[in-house]
């Protein structure tokens, strides 16, 4: 984020709509953590704004996505093993292996949670529940049954770790998609974003904006009362106050 790139939105624009003042909020806090909450709740017009995908965003995303596709996989070679010749090649090793990758993954981001908390939607946490519980269910069935007459030595580590993997996601399931003490839906989970921004980056951030605010009056894009009114908004707040119309309403959390 830089005052050049805010003096670029006004003065390439021959008018001021509600989308822009969604735009101009989204490119101030370009190069923030608090872009992605402000996003959520953008228009899709306003979206092209959004700084997109980074390499810590695209690492962090390939993680999640290994940590979801782990007990899916581990499940389906243990299927695949009981289908077929069960005397070789008994598969819990790499099912467990793969498991406590993602079981790891699980508790970083459980970490993360507690850092940050945020609120998510309950169909996600519900969906992303499943997708461990039932799948290491059959992991460990399969075990238990089929593969008995293979657990010896340390294959029971290997056991421990499914069921380890089951009950975080069942605590996860039962814990619900609200953080105690924390942000209760997507608008609080931008004011939370918003206050862990650094001060000394939070007041530049303001700045700058403000700084256009007072270009898009000098160029009688806005009206003077409208300019007062965007200046004393809070940060974070500005497109929200100017063009709550446009903001998508808060997702149900059945």
């Amino acid at each position: 984020m830089t005052a050049r790139s805010l003096t670029e939105l006004v003065d390439e624009a021959s008018s001021w709509t509600p989308v822009d003042w969604w735009r101009l909020e989204l490119r101030s806090f370009s190069r923030t953590p608090a872009q992605r909450p402000l996003a959520v709740l953008a228009p899709a017009e306003a979206m092209s704004e959004h700084r997109g995908v980074t390499l810590g965003s695209f690492i962090q995303g390939l993680a999640y996505l290994f940590a979801v596709a782990a007990p899916v996989i581990a499940a389906a070679a243990m299927v695949r093993w009981v289908l077929g010749d069960t005397a070789y090649d008994f598969p819990l090793a790499f099912a467990g292996t793969i498991t406590l990758v993602s079981l790891l993954v699980t508790g970083w981001s459980e970490l993360q949670r507690l850092r940050h908390p945020r609120a998510s939607r309950a169909s996600a946490v519900r969906t992303l529940a499943l997708i461990h519980v039932i799948p290491g269910l059959i992991t460990a069935l399969i075990a238990l049954t089929a593969g008995a007459p293979f657990l010896q030595g340390g294959a029971w580590v290997w056991i421990a770790v499914v069921a380890a993997d089951i009950v975080v996601h069942v605590v996860i399931l039962i814990r619900g998609p609200l953080p105690a003490g924390g942000p209760q839906n997507e608008r609080e989970n931008l004011q939370w974003s918003i206050r862990e921004i650094p001060p000394g980056t939070l007041a530049e951030i303001t700045a700058r904006r403000d700084a256009a605010i007072r270009r898009l009056a000098d160029r009688g894009l806005i009206e003077p009362g409208t300019a007062t009114r965007a200046l004393t908004t809070a940060p974070g707040e500005l497109a929200l106050t100017l063009a709550p119309e446009l903001q998508k309403s808060d997702p149900q959390r059945s």
